[in-house]
């Protein structure tokens, strides 16, 4: 609505104030328009969920203790599709109405940033990836405000999936991941840190995405970084184990 007023009278708004009250009210009593959600099937919970995400809670303690790591080397992230077009499964429709399309919803241009944080509160630089095979597939460096994130680190690369059109995580970004910014990131802790040797076991806590938990990213891990160690939310429970970490 802003948006449309900028466009087409932008003096109103010396005056008037595109409030959230005043949008519902304009919604509900001129469009006559209710709030509507799109739904689809969700994950199923497995059963024994608790037992699940009380083992890996007990399972990162155990390392914690074990190798004695310190929160700002248990790093945890997940990666989130990001929308070009933003949209939502949300919208205003008609009264009563059977069938509720949601604009853009079939757009699928987006991107996935992977967001990476410790136990200590911190953040590392993020990783965008997008979809294709060449770095023409990345935004441009003159693009707006690309000088800062490479100035904060941040990992702007391309998926090359063997599924065209994909920006989906893959083995070649998890392994960029782990040497542009995890690595870097362990290292920059150990030097700053006295008490600290070359040798610190570092964690990363991750879901079980097939890319994450397949045999090859494993063995990658393994065999290049023997000092990192892998440790998994069970498949299908990252909500609940996140709580359980937090109480």
């Amino acid at each position: 609505m802003l948006a449309v007023i900028k466009e087409r009278a932008p003096d109103l708004l010396t005056t008037f104030k595109c409030s959230e009250k005043f949008v519902r009210s304009f919604f509900e009593s001129v469009m006559d328009w209710s709030p509507r959600k799109g739904t689809r099937a969700a994950a199923k919970l497995p059963r024994d969920a608790e037992d699940k995400c009380e083992e890996a809670f007990f399972r990162l303690v155990y390392i914690m203790k074990w190798h004695n790591v310190p929160p700002k080397l248990i790093v945890n992230f997940d990666q989130i599709g990001n929308y070009i077009l933003p949209n939502s499964s949300n919208t205003f429709h008609d009264r009563g109405a059977e069938q509720v399309d949601i604009v853009a919803k079939d757009e699928k241009r987006a991107y996935t940033l992977l967001v990476a944080s410790t136990a200590d509160g911190d953040f590392l630089p993020f990783q965008q990836v997008w979809s294709g095979a060449s770095e023409r597939s990345l935004p441009s460096k003159t693009a707006h405000r690309m000088n800062e994130a490479v100035e904060k680190g941040f990992d702007i690369t391309f998926a090359k999936s063997d599924k065209k059109g994909s920006h989906y995580s893959t083995l070649k970004t998890m392994k960029e991941w782990i040497v542009n910014i995890f690595e870097p990131y362990r290292k920059e802790v150990i030097e700053a840190d006295p008490d600290l040797d070359d040798d610190q076991i570092a964690v990363v806590y991750l879901d079980c995405y097939p890319v994450h938990a397949g045999e090859s990213f494993r063995t990658y891990i393994w065999d290049s970084y023997p000092y990192t160690i892998l440790c998994f939310v069970p498949a299908n429970c990252e909500y609940r184990a996140h709580k359980r970490t937090l109480a």
